[in-house]
């Protein structure tokens, strides 16, 4: 009898036991144990059942984004920062990339500490992304052009083109001394 009642709480501590390691801390609290006796002729003997761990399975959708071709994608290159024919030295690289470009220009300001890859519209969204890792830029600078971000931009850019890259300080280091295209 000692025995099976050493068994009993063994059993019980080991349900105990794996009950906690398997429930979390957000977990919500499991539902309450029941406990069975079944009497028999000199000798009882108790089951503990514990409620089945529940699974939470999430699916995300798949994000689809399609890059355009570069000759169906038009391009403004601004020059946002003191470095002379900034915009020209960037608008040839991604005109040899095949990117539908305009003449390159000045942006409203010429203090920009950062450079920034504006897109119009969501479609070209993907084309931004591919230009900004083309030029060593976080994703972080591609962005939509809204009234707080886009005030050194001319308006005119922001109707008739597709994608607006504005150089700033960050890269403008790049363009060789002396360049004039």
């Amino acid at each position: 009898m000692r025995a099976l009642l050493v068994v009993v709480v063994a059993a019980v501590v080991a349900i105990f036991v794996l009950a906690r390691l398997t429930s979390s801390p957000s977990a919500k609290p499991a539902a309450a144990r029941s406990s069975t006796t079944t009497s028999a002729p000199h000798r009882s003997v108790t089951t503990t059942s514990v409620p089945a761990a529940t699974t939470t399975s999430t699916t995300v959708p798949a994000t689809t984004t399609t890059t355009l071709a570069p000759s169906s994608v038009t391009v403004a290159v601004l020059n946002g920062y003191t470095t002379a024919h900034g915009a020209l030295f960037f608008q040839k690289q991604l005109a040899a990339k095949g990117y539908d470009t305009r003449a390159p220009a000045n942006a409203l300001t010429d203090t920009n500490k950062t450079s920034l890859v504006f897109y119009t519209s969501p479609a070209y969204r993907a084309n931004a992304l591919a230009i900004a890792a083309e030029l060593s830029l976080p994703a972080t600078a591609v962005v939509a052009p809204t009234t707080a971000n886009d005030t050194m931009v001319p308006a005119y850019y922001l109707s008739g083109t597709d994608i607006i890259l504005m150089i700033g300080a960050d890269i403008s280091a790049r363009v060789p001394a002396n360049y004039t295209g």
